[in-house]
C-alpha cells in the first residue's frame, strides 16, 4: 500500500464519519492527492477506488440525489423541446433583419423573446453534450444532479474518470462546454431555414466569445463552467506529459 493511498484512505474514514463537517484543510489535501493521481501516468487502481469513495460521499452531501440518467435525460429532453415549439412559433410572425435599423418595439421584444427560448433549448440540452463526449472518450456517466447553482448536470464515474488519460478528460470537458455553442447553431440553422430568422446565432456567438475568453485565460476555476474544467486538465496534461517522457 503506498503512503498516498494510507492518506485517501484516512481522509476517506474521516468523510464517511461526518461528511457534513470536513474541515476546508481536509478538502484541500484531498483534491491535492487527487491531482496527483490525475499526472499519473500509470495510476493506481486502489488509489483510485478510495479516492472515488471519498469523492462520491462528499458529493452526495454538496449536490444531493443523483437521478437515473435514461428517464432524467428523456424528461430534459423533452422539457427542452417547449421552448423550442415557442420559438418556432414565434417564428410566424415576420422579422425583417435587413430592416433592422427601422425595427419598432414590437421587432425588438419578439427578438428577445426568440433569444429567450434559444437558451432555454440550450439549457435543457446542455446535459447531452457531457453523454456524448463520455460515450466517445470512455468516460462513464452515473446520472441526473444538480450543480453548485443549482442547475441540471451530469454526475460523472470518478474511477472511469481517473483512469481516463489526461488528453481526454480535458477534451471531455471542451466538448460538453462547447455543445451549448453547437446546441445554439443548430437551433439558428433551423431558425434561418425556416423563416430567415437570425436570432438562434446571437446567443452563439455570446457563448463562443465566453468561453473562448475563459480558454484564452486559463482560468481553473469551476465557476468558469466546463472550460474552467478544460483548463484545469489542460494544466494537468502537461505535468503528466513530463512525467511521461521520463526514463524510468
Amino acid at each position: 500500500m503506498t503512503e498516498r493511498q494510507q492518506e485517501l484512505e484516512r481522509i476517506r474514514d474521516e468523510v464517511r464519519q461526518d461528511p457534513e463537517d470536513v474541515s476546508d484543510d481536509t478538502m484541500k489535501y484531498f483534491w491535492k492527492l487527487v491531482r496527483q493521481i490525475k499526472r499519473e501516468p500509470q495510476p493506481d487502481d486502489d488509489e483510485i477506488i478510495v479516492a472515488a469513495e471519498a469523492r462520491d460521499i462528499l458529493f452526495e452531501v454538496s449536490r444531493g440525489r443523483t437521478y437515473r440518467l435514461g428517464p432524467s435525460l428523456a424528461v430534459m429532453t423533452l422539457i427542452g423541446l417547449v421552448p423550442l415549439a415557442v420559438y418556432l412559433w414565434l417564428l410566424q410572425t415576420p422579422l425583417v433583419w435587413s430592416s433592422i435599423l427601422t425595427w419598432t418595439l414590437t421587432d425588438i421584444w419578439q427578438v428577445v423573446f426568440r433569444f429567450i427560448c434559444v437558451m432555454g433549448v440550450v439549457a435543457f440540452f446542455y446535459p447531452l453534450g457531457r453523454v456524448i463526449a463520455g460515450m466517445v472518450l470512455g468516460i462513464r456517466l452515473l446520472g441526473m444532479c444538480r450543480d453548485q447553482y443549482y442547475e441540471p448536470t451530469i454526475k460523472i464515474d470518478y474511477v472511469t474518470f481517473l483512469k481516463t488519460p489526461p488528453p481526454k478528460r480535458k477534451w471531455f470537458f471542451f466538448f460538453a462546454g462547447f455543445w451549448t455553442v453547437i446546441t445554439s447553431i443548430i437551433v439558428g440553422i433551423i431558425g434561418l431555414i425556416v423563416a430567415g430568422d437570425l436570432t438562434g446565432f446571437i446567443p452563439a456567438t455570446i457563448l463562443l466569445l465566453f468561453e473562448g475568453y475563459v480558454v484564452y485565460s486559463g482560468n481553473p476555476s469551476p465557476t468558469r463552467g466546463e472550460m474552467g474544467h478544460y483548463n484545469r486538465e489542460k494544466k494537468i496534461e502537461k505535468a503528466w506529459r513530463k512525467k511521461l517522457a521520463q526514463p524510468e
